[in-house]
């Protein structure tokens, strides 16, 4: 039957649940081929299915149009609305929305007596029957509900084809990871203050609590400018108004810790860069560049190739996927343990790492070689350069197991090149305490500087 167009409506759930996108182009459709199928509209004379072809014909000043009418339960329209809607092409954030509409009614379904449920209902796990009504698979409906949860903007970057389903979560499952190790590292740190292990909830920039050339090691990693807000106060670095600014204050900040470092001592700088209106700022070397004119001395420029780097949110320009890590020190007369490496043996085929047996128990099965016949570690270092060349040392320096993974890994490494047993540790940003962690678990003493606790 046939109505007037001013009778009719939109349903406001189904404006809940789905956008009414595109429409130009399919003005352009109605007005070639005409409107190929009926609107459907409910017992109230609102559209259920049709939502966009009833938002276009009005567009078109049309004044009566063709509609179904069905009769539904009020508190029955989002389901009804789901199933009209079911072989449109829709975005992520609209099948969220679906999906969580169905799992209302679920819900509400499940509590019934069983007599009165559909069969569909009361067997398998809802999700997987929602996933199946949505023509989804219930992994990616998984995927999709852990991204919605942990940053609910990456739906909107996923359907504008910034970034994939699996990319955005791999990011999330990261985020989830380093929040879980960082609340096992805050628990097992938070330790009572004793001579191995030290925390000042201070500015690292005057350190009083120590004297000069007391500190062997500085391992810290600075906030990153402009990544995030890290207080509402003024002065925090990393909330500096550019780039500039920021650098000079770093390098200031980095006065005292020349102080407190002792002639052998050697500092590990691990810092990343920033993009401001597009243009890379190329923060760390300018830096070093100004540590340098302080006085300190740059003996590597370390390429920390990172696991799993986030996914860039820029269809202009290539992911980030590593950082620097400076080795600087104050003399030429540093303490330095020379690092060895495998000496690979071109004659010999051997499986990929990842079929590898890579238990602690069995690190001789994976590193076979001795360290008199290694090579020197070089300073591009990925995961697997690192645990190849940190188990070698294991052998005759420590007790300890395999390294655990990123960000702990970096740490060990400088720690055994420039270290003994029962030197300080300095961390001037500590964080969640990572560098407090790996250093007493190698039996080196830590004191850290943070203007918080997390």
């Amino acid at each position: 039957m046939k109505m007037n167009i001013c009778d009719l409506s939109h349903h406001p759930e189904n404006q809940e649940i789905y956008s009414l996108s595109d429409i130009q182009d399919l003005m352009d459709s109605i007005q070639d081929v005409g409107l190929l199928q009926p609107l459907v509209v409910n017992q109230h004379n609102q559209v259920i299915s049709g939502n966009r072809r009833f938002l276009a014909i009005t567009k078109l000043d049309w004044k009566e149009v063709e509609v179904e009418q069905v009769h539904i339960p009020d508190d029955e329209v989002g389901k009804y609305l789901v199933h009209y809607n079911k072989f449109r092409k829709k975005t992520y954030r609209e099948i969220l929305n679906e999906y969580s509409v169905l799992t209302e009614h679920f819900k509400r379904d499940i509590g019934r007596p069983k007599k009165d449920v559909p069969q569909n209902i009361v067997s398998g796990s809802a999700r997987d029957m929602i996933s199946n009504e949505l023509n989804i698979s219930s992994s990616q409906i998984g995927k999709l509900l852990v991204i919605q949860k942990e940053d609910n903007n990456l739906i909107d970057l996923i359907d504008s084809g910034i970034l994939t389903v699996s990319q955005s979560y791999i990011q999330v499952s990261r985020l989830n990871k380093e929040r879980e190790s960082r609340l096992i590292e805050e628990q097992e740190s938070s330790i009572s203050p004793n001579d191995s292990f030290m925390f000042h909830q201070s500015c690292s920039s005057r350190m009083i609590e120590l004297d000069d050339s007391e500190v062997q090691l500085c391992f810290t990693s600075p906030p990153y400018w402009n990544k995030r807000k890290y207080s509402e106060e003024d002065g925090w670095i990393g909330n500096e108004k550019s780039s500039d600014q920021y650098v000079q204050n770093l390098i200031n900040h980095f006065q005292d810790t020349y102080r407190v470092l002792n002639d052998r001592g050697s500092f590990f700088l691990n810092i990343g860069d920033t993009f401001d209106d597009g243009n890379l700022q190329n923060i760390p070397h300018r830096v070093v560049i100004g540590l340098q004119e302080k006085g300190w001395v740059l003996r590597n420029t370390i390429i920390w190739n990172k696991t799993n780097p986030k996914p860039s949110s820029s269809k202009t320009n290539l992911t980030p996927s590593y950082e620097f890590i400076f080795h600087l020190v104050k003399s030429k007369d540093y303490f330095y343990r020379q690092v060895l490496t495998e000496m690979k043996d071109k004659s010999k085929s051997s499986l990929p790492p990842r079929h590898r047996n890579m238990s602690p128990n069995n690190v001789s099965k994976v590193f076979p070689y001795i360290p008199r016949n290694g090579k020197n570690i070089g300073d591009y270092w990925d995961e697997g350069i690192v645990q190849t060349a940190v188990a070698n040392q294991f052998k005759s320096t420590t007790k300890t197991e395999h390294p655990a993974p990123f960000p702990e890994q970096i740490v060990v490494l400088p720690l055994l090149q420039t270290t003994n047993p029962n030197d300080l540790v300095l961390d001037t940003f500590h964080g969640s305490g990572t560098t407090g962690k790996v250093s007493t678990q190698y039996g080196r003493r830590y004191v850290g500087y943070d203007l918080k606790t997390y």
